[in-house]
């Protein structure tokens, strides 16, 4: 209960955001969507609930796919909620399985989101563009061997993006060759681990990393 409201709350933020970034008054906005402005002033203080087809209309008028606008929302929520927003790229069902059950039996309250294919990954970064902020994640756990675009192409694109290279990136991977971890620390990975056969031993380094991170290290923030 306690986050679906604090979802409708990051909703109604983000609604009122971008009509501000737009130049749109209340008025407009309601014109533009087939509503009474009392209902979108509603709406951007909270205490209005939203019909899906309502949400359609906003978000149609406001320049933006809905889901989009519901995701920017959620990102929102979590960032308030203290939530760290994970991001693993990693193709491999039963290694996501195990990067599951490590964030269930860590101390961290964390939030995931998992990209199955290295193609899938480039295109979220490059949706993200040169946005000057973005809540895309706060650490990244990133695989090698990956389907469409390799770990290796994903760290460059990381790093090469304003937006993204202040974000950890953690190579995350079964590879122990000295030429991959080469590699990926020229080109600026944070951290190399590879995958640990003990599940215990795999739960111990991600907390591990989690701790360094969250606990020891500052992180610059992306405002």
């Amino acid at each position: 209960m306690a986050e679906t409201e604090a979802l409708l709350n990051a909703l109604s933020k983000t609604i009122r955001k971008r009509r501000e970034e737009l130049g749109l008054s209340q008025t407009e906005l309601a014109e533009r969507a087939g509503l009474h402005r009392t209902y979108i002033c509603n709406i951007e203080r909270g205490t209005q609930n939203l019909s899906l087809e309502s949400l359609n209309n906003i978000a149609r008028s406001l320049d933006i796919p809905v889901a989009r606008l519901i995701g920017e929302a959620e990102e929102a929520a979590e960032e308030k909620s203290g939530l760290i927003r994970i991001l693993l790229i990693e193709d491999n069902p039963a290694d996501v399985f195990v990067f599951k059950r490590c964030l269930k039996n860590s101390s961290h309250r964390t939030s995931l989101s998992v990209v199955d294919s290295g193609l899938k990954a480039f295109e979220l970064i490059r949706k993200v563009g040169d946005k000057p902020r973005t809540s895309l994640a706060e650490i990244v756990f990133l695989d090698l061997n990956l389907p469409g675009k390799s770990g290796h192409d994903l760290l460059k694109a990381f790093k090469q993006n304003e937006s993204l290279r202040h974000i950890p990136v953690v190579i995350l991977t079964t590879s122990s060759n000295p030429q991959d971890v080469k590699k990926t620390y020229g080109s600026y990975a944070n951290s190399y681990l590879s995958k640990p056969v003990d599940p215990a031993e795999f739960e111990r380094s991600i907390n591990s990393v989690l701790d360094y991170w969250f606990g020891t290290s500052a992180l610059p923030s992306p405002d």
